[in-house]
């Protein structure tokens, strides 16, 4: 596969990785919480600082022990509002929906009895401009410049004079919004008809349930509807803009929060008429079943009434946060051309670079959060992030994988290339000692033909003879086995007895070279491994070949070289030791000896690979471990191999 291939089949999968990123909800829903990060560590202590533009009239539960459950006679909330408009404030919002007649007025109570008893009931006593209650709130509202509150579905059904509406003449026509809803509900005719600002209390949570954001527009039909806050601030400032790309902001809940006051206060005249003056005064209800409440993402309730008091405290401390869709999409380019990047850096074993490449991004790429966030921009740094790490991290995985691989791969290389390095030494060891049996066999002939020549040569003579040689070459055959199972290529386990591993060890030695140095193994226990014969075989060569070496070293007249094995059983484990009484290894080698081309063996030709190589074959190949320390009389190696 040419290379331009390769890099087209990089690039179409990470961009389908984008793709399916951009289109599933996790992304959206990690964003959610890097927002929540961000808010938590980028908090604005200006703003906490600052003082707060509104204040909430709640009918609290208070008001509702005072004054009777909910709904109240109109004319209590009539006197609510005038009680408030009395304190100048500069706007009032009522964060209530009267959608229907308020059946506790008198003319309603006059027109029920009429139709159902038949009944004229009559309120003499009442004067006139109270018998309906529903025009005197109107009346009210008119008077105070109360902005009314409606409400925006999805359900089939709309009253007909609501489906009429329109704000202002539809000043906001042309602003596009994300938003949109089958059906409106809004107040009571006569009501909905006495106010010029009115506007939607909708808010909702995001996908994991946390409230976040509200919808500054919203379209109904053909129609563009602002928020309830928003016409608020419109209902005083005919002048307050906002940017034509925001249709629904990221509430900045660092910003002060307004003052609540109880609404039986307000009707008591218990409250300070400096708290209201001046003020934007929304009167809602956080009375649970009354108006719904919201989860923010520090855990915190926040009731609808004080979400708009916090927009329009945002909208007027110039600190609302806005998530601009282009981001989302930008970073999420961003992402794609630098995973391309850092697939074809990891390919080229350019590791560096390509840690670089993330350490910079991520530094980056969190100061552009961070100065975006100054100016109240989210800028959906999870688009960026999240795909970019997850690709590096894939990449990463399946690069690890590749090095391992190729790392087990040298490895077997290198135990291979070890065999075929000690070859030679052991062609000439098969030489040396295949002459002595092959003189015997000639030897064996020549009687053989002088006894034929004499007529010497019997039955009995021929067995002889023929078992002698039968013998002989049943020891060159033995050789041949012990070679050719050293140098198998074979992986497969097999079962073998620990014994006659050490026998086909020895045998392959240099032992025979040496007649002042011994091999003792005079255990003839029975004990079983399942394994790598020929690999066990290596282990034990170098660990012999290596005491042979050291006791050929202090050889002399006085000095008989010797060398132990000893095998046995314990618990789970097969332990073999091989000790010799050459005078131990130096305390300032015994930490380093196991290290690829750590050799005292520089002047004989040694590589150093040895014992690296047996380290690796008993613990890749074989799960155990191998120790070493010095004994009284010299060093002792051991070899720890699981028994199951």
């Amino acid at each position: 596969m040419s290379r331009f291939i390769q890099y087209l089949i990089v690039v179409v999968v990470s961009l389908l990785l984008h793709f399916l990123f951009y289109y599933t909800d996790i992304l959206r829903n990690l964003d959610y919480k890097f927002y929540d990060f961000s808010t938590t560590i980028f908090t604005k202590t200006k703003i906490q600082n600052s003082g707060s533009y509104s204040v909430i009239i709640d009918i609290d539960e208070k008001s509702l022990q005072v004054m009777g459950q909910w709904p109240w006679a109109r004319v209590l909330d009539e006197q609510l509002i005038d009680s408030i408009n009395t304190m100048h404030p500069s706007a009032l919002g009522v964060n209530i929906l009267f959608p229907e007649q308020d059946r506790l007025s008198p003319i309603s109570i006059q027109k029920f009895y009429k139709r159902y008893f038949k009944l004229n009931v009559q309120f003499s006593s009442i004067p006139p401009r109270l018998r309906d209650n529903d025009q005197l709130l109107a009346n009210s509202i008119k008077s105070s410049n109360a902005i009314l509150s409606t409400y925006f579905s999805n359900e089939d059904y709309t009253a007909p004079h609501c489906e009429k509406l329109n704000y202002k003449n539809n000043i906001f026509s042309k602003r596009e919004t994300d938003f949109t809803a089958s059906s409106l509900l809004c107040n009571y005719p006569i009501l909905q008809d006495s106010v010029e600002n009115f506007g939607f209390i909708n808010a909702s949570v995001d996908d994991d349930g946390i409230f976040r954001r509200v919808p500054l527009f919203m379209r109904y039909k053909d129609k563009i509807f602002p928020s309830f806050a928003l016409a608020t601030l419109l209902s005083f400032d005919n002048y307050l803009q906002i940017d034509k790309s925001i249709s629904d902001i990221l509430i900045n809940f660092s910003s002060s929060k307004p003052k609540t006051i109880s609404a039986i206060d307000i009707l008591r005249g218990e409250v300070n008429p400096k708290d209201i003056q001046g003020k934007i005064v929304i009167l809602g209800s956080s009375v649970i079943g009354l108006n719904p409440s919201y989860i923010t993402y520090n855990g915190n309730k926040i009731s609808n009434s004080m979400i708009h008091a916090m927009v329009i405290n945002n909208i007027l401390d110039n600190a609302i946060f806005t998530q601009p869709k282009k981001y989302k999409k930008i970073n999420l380019i961003i992402s794609f051309i630098l995973s391309v990047i850092i697939i074809i850096l990891f390919a080229k074993r350019l590791y560096i670079y390509s840690t670089l490449l993330i350490l910079t991004t991520t530094i980056v790429s969190f100061i552009w959060l961070m100065r975006a966030y100054e100016s109240n921009i989210y800028i959906s740094i999870a688009y960026l992030w999240i795909p970019l790490l997850t690709i590096a991290l894939i990449t990463s995985i399946y690069h690890l994988q590749i090095i391992n691989k190729e790392h087990r791969e040298q490895e077997t290389l290198l135990i291979r290339q070890s065999k075929l390095a000690s070859m030679g030494e052991m062609i000439s060891l098969i030489a040396h000692q295949w002459r002595q049996p092959l003189s015997a066999i000639n030897g064996v002939v020549l009687e053989l033909d002088i006894d034929y020549r004499k007529e010497k040569l019997n039955a009995q003579q021929l067995d002889k003879h023929l078992n002698e040689i039968e013998r002989i070459t049943a020891y060159l055959s033995r050789t041949i086995h012990d070679f050719t199972s050293f140098f198998a290529i074979n992986k497969e386990s097999v079962s073998f007895f620990v014994k006659d591993v050490i026998t086909q060890a020895i045998n392959l030695t240099t032992i025979s070279s040496y007649k002042n140095i011994e091999i003792i193994c005079n255990k003839r226990e029975k004990i079983e491994l399942v394994g790598f014969k020929s690999e066990l075989i290596q282990s034990l060569l170098v660990l012999l070949n290596n005491a042979i070496f050291a006791c050929a070293k202090k050889a002399s007249n006085e000095f008989r070289g010797e060398i132990v094995i000893d095998f046995y059983h314990l618990k789970n484990y097969v332990y073999i030791t091989v000790s010799d009484n050459a005078g131990g290894i130096p305390k300032e080698n015994l930490k380093k000896i196991f290290d690829p081309y750590f050799t005292t063996k520089k002047k004989s030709g040694g590589t150093g690979l040895g014992l690296y190589i047996l380290k690796l074959i008993v613990e890749d190949s074989m799960n155990g471990k191998v120790f070493v320390e010095n004994g009284s009389k010299g060093a002792i190696f051991t070899l720890k191999i699981p028994s199951k």
